[in-house]
């Protein structure tokens, strides 16, 4: 991400009583953080545009005997497959096809971005399908037979008795 920007690292989601006494720093922090950002680039002028996407997956273990659908905890294990995948693969794959993998907030999810951002000429807005499309297939192949990845960033059963089988 660019100068000034942040991005999910792996770590440990706090708990609600965990994170209560430090909300007070996070809003006051989050503040100051967005006004020296501001101040850092109030008087760019013409600036290229350059934009991208996000796709956030969950992963979803299907058990065929009771036709039920549990959360796959399989999100940090998929992401390393992926991102080395990439590596091996990379002078096969063209630069606009490129791929960064990145950790989600749970760990049965997974997020994915193009590996550039694309431009502001049409030649990239024809990209964008593209590699959308391209990081499902990708995805998927690194699935179990029994696992899938639809983009919904809520699961309908979380906390709903053994959501996570």
């Amino acid at each position: 991400m660019g100068r000034g920007g942040a991005i999910l690292t792996v770590g440990r989601p706090l708990d609600w009583n965990e994170a209560k006494p430090k909300l007070a720093y996070v809003r006051e922090h989050g503040v100051s953080q967005f006004i020296a950002h501001y101040a850092r680039h109030k008087e760019i002028k013409r600036d290229a545009l350059f934009y991208g996407d996000e796709i956030e997956y969950g992963l979803f273990r299907l058990d065929a005997a009771s036709k039920k659908p549990y959360l796959s905890l399989r999100g940090a294990e998929v992401r390393e497959l992926l991102a080395n995948r990439e590596v091996e693969e990379r002078r096969a794959i063209p630069e606009s096809g490129k791929v960064t993998w990145h950790p989600e907030y749970g760990s049965w999810m997974v997020e994915s971005t193009p590996a550039r951002p694309y431009s502001g000429y049409t030649d990239d807005l024809r990209r964008v399908e593209t590699n959308m499309r391209s990081r499902r297939a990708r995805l998927l192949a690194a699935l179990h037979e029994d696992e899938i990845a639809p983009t919904v960033v809520a699961f309908p059963l979380l906390g709903v008795g053994d959501s996570a089988g």
